[in-house]
Protein backbone atom coordinates (compact mmCIF):
# COMPACT_ATOMS: atom_id res chain seq x y z
CA UNK A 1 0.00 0.00 0.00
CA UNK A 2 2.65 2.77 0.58
CA UNK A 3 3.95 2.12 -2.91
CA UNK A 4 0.56 3.53 -3.73
CA UNK A 5 1.34 7.14 -2.19
CA UNK A 6 2.50 8.70 -5.55
CA UNK A 7 1.44 11.82 -5.29
CA UNK A 8 2.87 15.22 -3.44
CA UNK A 9 0.40 17.22 -1.23
CA UNK A 10 0.47 19.75 1.31
CA UNK A 11 -1.48 20.18 4.31
CA UNK A 12 -2.85 23.34 5.49
CA UNK A 13 -4.84 24.66 9.26
CA UNK A 14 -6.49 27.71 9.12
CA UNK A 15 -5.77 30.52 11.29
CA UNK A 16 -7.49 33.28 12.51
CA UNK A 17 -6.31 36.86 13.35
CA UNK A 18 -7.83 39.75 14.89
CA UNK A 19 -9.13 42.21 12.59
CA UNK A 20 -9.08 45.10 15.07
CA UNK A 21 -12.89 45.18 14.40
CA UNK A 22 -14.31 42.85 16.44
CA UNK A 23 -13.90 40.27 14.59
CA UNK A 24 -11.26 38.18 12.56
CA UNK A 25 -9.54 37.50 9.24
CA UNK A 26 -9.34 33.78 7.88
CA UNK A 27 -5.89 32.68 6.58
CA UNK A 28 -4.65 29.62 5.36
CA UNK A 29 -1.33 28.15 6.99
CA UNK A 30 0.80 25.31 5.35
CA UNK A 31 2.34 23.21 7.82
CA UNK A 32 3.23 19.65 6.33
CA UNK A 33 4.09 18.31 2.90
CA UNK A 34 3.39 14.69 2.00
CA UNK A 35 2.98 11.64 0.14
CA UNK A 36 -0.81 10.55 -0.55
CA UNK A 37 -3.22 8.01 -2.47
CA UNK A 38 -6.03 10.18 -4.26
CA UNK A 39 -9.00 7.79 -5.56
CA UNK A 40 -12.52 9.26 -6.60
CA UNK A 41 -14.77 8.03 -3.96
CA UNK A 42 -18.60 10.08 -5.73
CA UNK A 43 -19.76 13.31 -7.01
CA UNK A 44 -23.32 14.85 -6.50
CA UNK A 45 -24.86 17.75 -7.94
CA UNK A 46 -26.15 20.47 -5.88
CA UNK A 47 -28.51 23.45 -7.06
CA UNK A 48 -28.32 26.70 -5.84
CA UNK A 49 -29.92 29.68 -6.30
CA UNK A 50 -28.13 30.51 -9.67
CA UNK A 51 -26.35 27.97 -10.64
CA UNK A 52 -25.77 24.01 -10.72
CA UNK A 53 -22.57 22.96 -8.59
CA UNK A 54 -20.94 19.26 -9.16
CA UNK A 55 -19.47 18.27 -5.44
CA UNK A 56 -16.92 15.52 -5.93
CA UNK A 57 -15.42 13.41 -2.82
CA UNK A 58 -12.60 11.37 -2.65
CA UNK A 59 -10.69 8.88 -0.12
CA UNK A 60 -7.01 10.16 0.33
CA UNK A 61 -4.53 7.35 1.92
CA UNK A 62 -1.40 8.35 4.00
CA UNK A 63 1.05 7.87 6.57
CA UNK A 64 -0.45 8.37 9.77
CA UNK A 65 -0.30 11.65 11.56
CA UNK A 66 -1.72 12.89 14.75
CA UNK A 67 -2.08 16.55 13.51
CA UNK A 68 -5.16 15.98 11.31
CA UNK A 69 -8.32 17.52 11.83
CA UNK A 70 -11.54 17.75 9.85
CA UNK A 71 -11.91 21.28 8.35
CA UNK A 72 -7.97 21.56 7.32
CA UNK A 73 -7.49 21.51 3.65
CA UNK A 74 -5.07 19.81 1.26
CA UNK A 75 -3.62 20.62 -1.30
CA UNK A 76 -2.29 18.92 -4.76
CA UNK A 77 -1.27 20.60 -7.50
CA UNK A 78 -3.60 23.18 -8.48
CA UNK A 79 -6.53 21.28 -6.58
CA UNK A 80 -7.85 21.98 -3.05
CA UNK A 81 -9.87 19.77 -1.13
CA UNK A 82 -11.52 19.97 2.47
CA UNK A 83 -11.13 17.49 4.72
CA UNK A 84 -14.47 15.99 5.80
CA UNK A 85 -13.48 12.92 8.33
CA UNK A 86 -9.93 11.47 9.87
CA UNK A 87 -10.34 7.25 10.04
CA UNK A 88 -7.55 5.69 11.19
CA UNK A 89 -8.28 2.13 9.83
CA UNK A 90 -4.33 0.77 10.01
CA UNK A 91 -1.98 1.31 12.24
CA UNK A 92 0.68 2.52 9.72
CA UNK A 93 -2.15 4.54 7.11
CA UNK A 94 -4.86 7.11 7.71
CA UNK A 95 -7.97 7.71 5.56
CA UNK A 96 -9.03 10.87 4.63
CA UNK A 97 -12.74 11.83 3.43
CA UNK A 98 -12.22 14.90 1.68
CA UNK A 99 -14.62 17.09 -0.93
CA UNK A 100 -12.83 19.17 -3.92
CA UNK A 101 -13.30 22.75 -3.25
CA UNK A 102 -14.40 24.64 -6.52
Amino acid sequence: MLSELNQRATLFARTLTPDNGGGFTESWEAFATIWIALKPRDATDVATADRLESRVRHIVTLRRRADLAAGQRLVVGPRTFRIHAVLDAHQTLTTLHVEELP
